[in-house]
């Protein structure tokens, strides 16, 4: 693409040769964080040479923030401006600071993409966009989009495809061409209620496919058969975003929340919607749903006699597992929540730009210095 050669030309001037200039547009484009076992896989190098010159140089241009996880690991967060000026995005969300979780999930589907490079990625919502719309016919109104009002202003702003999860296009041993779509699990604390969330979104989209592939990435989850269970529900319910099965784990991870008193989970949504989750899954059949929930820690899927026949879409889910050694990572989260619990709010400044996404500098767990 014309413009990929302009902003490597453009990353040239600030001298980074070649490869380097390569790999910040692909890191740009696809996660804004890396660490350096991914430069490595990306060259296909050994050299540590290498790579401890490309830092010295994001340094020295100041086009990166250094996120030291421990004494031998760390994470490189493309934070500056200029960098996404040049490759065309200059308010990719990647620039900004992120919770510990989302920074993970960046990183986990960066190593599904370096594993898996022989796919054409859409990494950017104008490509997404256009694709969608103007090769499938898809209406803007149905594609996942989220609403955004500038501090300043009653103006609205409308996003799409804000998860940035890795999204390809292959062809089957059919020839047929398949939209590949993914979601990924930071793991082990994420809640499988965000994968039903994510679901809801892209309703619109999923109802207006022939065919389409789920892949769901992770590294350490738990919660992957819970996941498939809950696809196959959704997919036999038509895509209904407000199909009453879709809010059954909210309820199950909130009532053994409750009973296991981590009463920090939960705010005064979260007590009303188990309140009224209590009344609304109430019963033997539900009450057996929860004990064998409880005990193998998945969802059965939904019985064939009470799927939905209307629905001829053709809708596969895959799971992908990351083998990648995340342990500092992990290890910088309990830190992060060991101070947030143990320190009262005036001595622990939130220092996130702008509003934080936390609103509450106690439980913001970003990863800022």
């Amino acid at each position: 693409m014309s413009s990929h050669i302009d902003a490597l030309e453009a990353l040239r001037t600030f001298g980074y040769p070649e490869l380097e200039s390569r790999f910040l547009l692909f890191v740009a484009l696809h996660s804004g964080v890396f660490l350096r076992r991914h430069f490595l896989q990306f060259s296909g190098l050994q050299s540590g040479e290498l790579i401890t010159n490309l830092l010295k140089r994001l340094q020295k241009n100041r086009h990166c923030r250094l996120l030291r996880l421990s004494k031998n690991a760390s994470v490189y967060h493309l934070n500056s401006r200029v960098i996404y000026r040049v490759v065309g995005h200059e308010n990719l969300r990647h620039r900004r600071s992120h919770q510990v979780d989302y920074v993970k999930a960046k990183l986990l589907g960066l190593d599904y993409i370096l594993e898996n490079r022989k796919f054409h990625y859409l990494p950017t919502e104008e490509e997404k966009v256009s694709f969608f719309t103007k090769v499938l016919n898809v209406p803007l109104s149905s594609l996942p989009v989220k609403t955004y009002k500038t501090p300043n202003s009653r103006a609205e702003m409308h996003r799409y495809f804000v998860d940035k999860f890795p999204l390809f296009v292959a062809n089957l041993p059919s020839k047929v061409a398949v939209v590949h779509f993914s979601y990924v699990d930071p793991g082990p604390f994420g809640l499988v209620v965000n994968f039903v969330n994510h679901l809801r979104s892209y309703a619109g989209l999923f109802s207006h496919l022939e065919q389409f592939c789920l892949i769901y990435i992770h590294q350490s989850s738990p919660t992957w058969k819970q996941a498939e269970a809950i696809f196959r529900t959704f997919v036999d319910s038509g895509f209904d975003s407000k199909a009453e099965d879709l809010q059954l784990p909210k309820y199950l991870e909130l009532r053994l929340a409750w009973e296991s008193q981590q009463y920090e989970k939960f705010g005064s949504s979260e007590l009303l919607f188990l309140n009224q989750a209590r009344k609304k899954f109430s019963g033997a059949r539900y009450e057996e749903i929860y004990l064998k929930w409880k005990e193998e820690g998945a969802l059965s899927p939904m019985p064939a006699e009470s799927r939905d026949q209307r629905q001829a879409v053709k809708a596969s889910f895959v799971t992908y597992k990351i083998n990648a050694n995340y342990s500092a990572l992990a290890s910088w989260r309990s830190r992060l929540m060991v101070l947030r619990d143990n320190r009262p709010t005036s001595s622990w400044p939130c220092r996130c730009p702008g509003s934080c996404p936390s609103q509450a500098a106690l439980t913001c767990v970003n990863l800022h210095r």
